[in-house]
């Protein structure tokens, strides 16, 4: 099985995804969550994005490219709690750290153990925590990298200075599983789950003439109109040539159920499905992106 990813080896988005898959997956790295969508295809069924992070927020370019008429389709989601380390190649010691390397994102988590550990090293932005890993084979003894544990692992000649480093530690990234198409069959440890969920697509029509005053058109009745539980409400604006038209994203979530009973997905499918009929009969324009 080939699962596209957010590479190169050894980012966050690569553990997550072999949280999941393991072995059982060759990894395709990508460059942009939007060559990971790209890549979707017969040959590359599957993906792995991120959605949000529990401290800086929402992944906008997953939800600018969840926007599309046609896009792939959510077919599950992971949580990872990100743990940062703190690399070096092997025998170099604290004190000769001179440079740090990471993503921006990951050296702003970090800030408070640089000050405290490294206050006169200088901070190097890098495309991704594994780039940063990755490019310590190449660079003088006086450079370390903030990255994951995986990539001590991935990179031979690199060990584990320290561990647990990130300002926060309730720092959670959550990331969506996604399908080239509805009707790909999952692997059954996919789907073997009690927790059923579903993201829609959903606008309010656009009026006639547009008052370009108001800060959204009013979706609040096909909100109610849906009358599932709605665990989370995103927007994003909506790419029709009007001004202040969002698009909004609905993730809702069933009961908890029998995972063993395969009619159960069958089930909340249909309630689902009935949902989205109601709101198009009332004019609202919705879609479904996602069932898990």
């Amino acid at each position: 099985m080939k699962v596209a990813i957010l590479g190169p080896l050894g980012t966050y988005t690569h553990e997550a995804a072999f949280q999941v898959f393991g072995s059982r997956a060759t990894y395709e790295q990508r460059k942009s969550v939007a060559d990971v969508f790209m890549t979707l295809s017969s040959q590359v069924p599957l993906a792995v994005v991120p959605q949000e992070n529990s401290i800086f927020g929402n992944v906008v370019e997953t939800y600018d490219l969840l926007r599309a008429a046609d896009p792939t389709f959510i077919r599950g989601e992971i949580t990872l709690k990100v743990v940062h380390c703190l690399l070096v190649r092997k025998g170099v010691k604290l004190h000769q750290i001179k440079r740090i390397m990471s993503h921006e994102q990951a050296l702003g988590q970090c800030r408070s153990f640089i000050a405290e550990k490294l206050p006169s090293a200088y901070t190097i932005k890098t495309s991704s925590t594994a780039t940063a890993a990755q490019a310590l084979l190449d660079n003088p003894l006086d450079c370390a990298a903030i990255c994951s544990s995986i990539c001590a692992t991935l990179f031979d000649g690199l060990e584990i200075l320290f561990s647990g480093i990130q300002n926060e530690q309730s720092n959670f990234t959550r990331f969506y599983i996604t399908a080239y198409t509805r009707s790909f069959d999952l692997p059954p440890f996919l789907t073997s789950r009690c927790e059923r969920k579903a993201l829609v697509r959903l606008s309010a029509p656009s009026p006639s003439f547009p008052d370009i005053d108001a800060c959204s058109y009013d979706i609040t009745k096909y909100l109610k109109l849906l009358d599932l539980f709605a665990a989370r409400v995103d927007r994003r604006p909506s790419l029709e040539p009007k001004p202040f038209h969002n698009v909004y994203f609905v993730e809702v979530q069933g009961t908890l159920c029998d995972a063993r009973d395969a009619a159960t997905l069958e089930a909340w499918t249909s309630e689902v499905e009935k949902a989205i009929t109601r709101v198009k009969h009332a004019g609202g324009l919705i879609d479904l992106v996602g069932l898990w």
